[in-house]
């Protein structure tokens, strides 16, 4: 049986789903985490999931990351990739297309969001990356999906985060625009976090990826 990722769903509020988000949190809280941000988006039609990332976080009650820090990451980030394609597969087996689905991450979720995003073997409708990088970006050509192709990718940065510099997310941007990707690059003067104004970008790029359903 293949491993799977505990996970809060929240069902769209009007019928029939236009599509699903999948959130993910970032080092050392859970999948409850960004539930606020998506209530803001205010896109009733949309569903909604929030799994828990896999690793405990030492010291921080109910923490979870998906990876460990650099330079020591590489093994979980590629365990979090299975269960993530894992998830993906089960969203498929519970009937949706997979370019219903759309990811969306903060911090490990936007790091976790593009490396799954680009690689996955069915289209997905689009990435939202806030505040993260590409992780493996010499491997990217090797192993992106053929399908991928023209994916529509967000990314946001802080010009002043102190945890993750905005540097990875210009090195994404540069990276993924040569690897053929519809990528739209936005940054703001905030440190690391989430403000009212991504808040609306990101619901923006949403009604575009769903243009006939929200």
């Amino acid at each position: 049986m293949k491993k799977t990722l505990q996970r809060i769903d929240l069902k769209p509020e009007r019928q029939p789903a236009a599509g699903c988000l999948i959130v993910l949190h970032g080092r050392g809280t859970n999948g409850y985490d960004l539930v606020p941000i998506v209530q803001a988006f205010g896109l009733p039609r949309l569903q909604y999931i929030f799994p828990h990332a896999p690793f405990p976080v030492p010291f921080i009650l109910e923490g979870r990351a998906w990876y460990e820090l650099p330079p020591y990451d590489q093994e979980g980030i590629l365990e979090s990739r299975q269960l993530l394609f894992n998830l993906l597969e089960e969203l498929e087996g519970e009937g949706l297309s997979s370019g219903q689905i759309a990811l969306m991450g903060f911090s490990q979720g936007a790091v976790m969001s593009l490396d799954v995003g680009v690689r996955y073997p069915h289209r997905l409708a689009g990435i939202i990356a806030l505040s993260g990088y590409l992780p493996f970006p010499e491997r990217l050509h090797q192993e992106k999906s053929p399908v991928s192709q023209g994916l529509p990718i967000l990314l946001v940065h802080g010009t002043e985060d102190p945890v993750v510099p905005i540097f990875g997310s210009w090195q994404a941007a540069q990276i993924l625009k040569e690897e053929g990707f519809s990528v739209r690059f936005l940054e703001y003067r905030m440190g690391h976090e989430v403000i009212p104004e991504e808040v609306a970008e990101v619901r923006r790029f949403l009604q575009n990826l769903f243009p006939d359903h929200l």
